[in-house]
């Protein structure tokens, strides 16, 4: 009889050469990813300390650095001519698959479990038949065949128009051991996606379960201190003459909430959320108040966060937000800051119908300028008893990730 007890999770998902790998579109510059993935490594490394971990990632060596994590790249990087007959392109391009299907496989050995971890990842926008969708299916069946396990952590999900597109995610999908969603939008999404979704969860986005901030004091006194947020609505305006006049339009909407909030007497401090598109929608709006005539004074800065921990600090600083990128809105909640969403998504009314705060949305495709001040002017009114309404709101999506976590443990741990 084998009298051996059995091991604790914890102690079977930490034995060596087992990895967990978190797999996501991390090391892109993107604050709000950077921020997923470090909420997920701070759980992990909390209630798992001694396990190797592993992440697989769009851009490896910044995650190494920021993260201090070991970093594999998702897919191979494309390289090699571009020139030649179309079928010698294709040759190519196939047997670089098979090789990179070959390193998958190999990497995928010493994987315990994949755990596909938060942010937008469920969709096919600006991908390509090689994209996202198709990579993610890799990574899971090339898990899978291994014996290793699939978690869908928090994910979310936006446009899955491609039919090829659909059937890699529903396919990789199904693999899963586990399926959390990050709010009702994606989980519907992925029910007309053609999975079934009655037996998932609905947990809340992974950044909520960063540590507890310590809250900041609202302004002592005067009027409260501001951040506005920018995005690269409308590809910057460089897609036609069209796109050329909603981003015109665009920048002179903010230029004018931001000349009208300082002529008010707020101090207004300007944030991004991308480094790769966010830095130059920040110049174009500099250009653009200085053609107004607006003298930047002390009430307003907008020296751009370089990671999500800058981001955060900026946060701290503020009394109220008005944003459009998805994490800069989260973050202010995370932080108990009332905020005002003016969203390019849909992800964005889910999250901030979780918190009570569905009033106080607008989208950039049908901004209306005067009623985004009169929502400021409630929100300011408002601002005690929302902050209330946050803190109680952020609290218990904190406790429902640490469900969520304790499953993803038992889950890695099971043999």
């Amino acid at each position: 009889m084998n009298t051996r007890p059995s091991p604790s999770p914890a102690a079977a998902a930490e034995e060596p050469g087992a990895a967990i790998a978190l797999w996501g579109n991390f090391g892109t510059l993107n604050l709000g990813n950077e921020c997923t993935l470090a909420a997920a490594l701070g759980q992990l490394r909390a209630r798992l300390p001694a396990a190797r971990l592993l992440c697989v990632c769009s851009e490896p060596q910044d995650v190494t650095v920021r993260h201090n994590i070991a970093s594999i790249p998702i897919a191979a990087a494309a390289g090699g001519a571009r020139d030649g007959a179309r079928w010698l392109r294709a040759l190519r391009t196939a047997w670089r698959e098979a090789c990179d299907w070959l390193r998958v496989l190999g990497a995928a050995r010493g994987i315990r479990a994949l755990l596909i971890t938060g942010t937008g990842i469920l969709t096919d926008h600006g991908e390509g038949t090689l994209g996202f969708p198709y990579q993610l299916f890799k990574w899971c069946l090339a898990t899978r065949l291994h014996g290793g396990r699939v978690l869908f952590v928090s994910v979310g999900a936006e446009s899955m128009r491609s039919p090829l597109a659909r059937f890699w995610l529903r396919s990789a999908l199904r693999m899963a051991s586990y399926r959390g969603y990050r709010d009702q939008h994606s989980a519907t999404l992925v029910e007309r996606c053609g999975i079934a979704v009655g037996h998932d969860a609905i947990v809340p986005d992974l950044a909520f379960s960063l540590p507890p901030p310590v809250p900041a004091p609202p302004a002592a006194q005067g009027r409260p201190r501001v951040a506005v947020g920018l995005f690269n609505y409308s590809g910057r305006g460089l897609g036609g003459p069209e796109a050329a006049a909603r981003y015109a339009a665009y920048l002179q909407h903010l230029g004018t909430l931001i000349i009208t909030l300082c002529a008010r007497g707020h101090a207004v401090r300007v944030i991004i959320g991308d480094l790769a598109y966010d830095v130059a929608v920040l110049e174009d709006l500099r250009a653009h108040l200085v053609s107004r005539g607006f003298a930047a004074a002390g009430a307003f800065t907008d020296q751009p966060a370089g990671s999500y921990q800058e981001l955060i600090a900026q946060l701290e600083t503020v009394d109220l937000v008005i944003a459009s990128r998805f994490h800069n809105v989260l973050l202010a909640l995370l932080l108990g800051k009332p905020v005002i969403s003016v969203s390019y998504e849909a992800k964005n009314e889910a999250l901030m119908q979780q918190v009570g705060l569905e009033g106080y949305c607008q989208t950039l495709d049908e901004l209306d300028p005067q009623r985004l001040l009169g929502q400021f002017e409630q929100l300011e009114a408002n601002a005690a008893a929302l902050r209330i309404r946050i803190g109680a709101a952020s609290a218990a999506n904190r406790r429902r990730l640490d469900k969520q976590y304790e499953r993803v443990v038992a889950e890695v741990s099971a043999r």
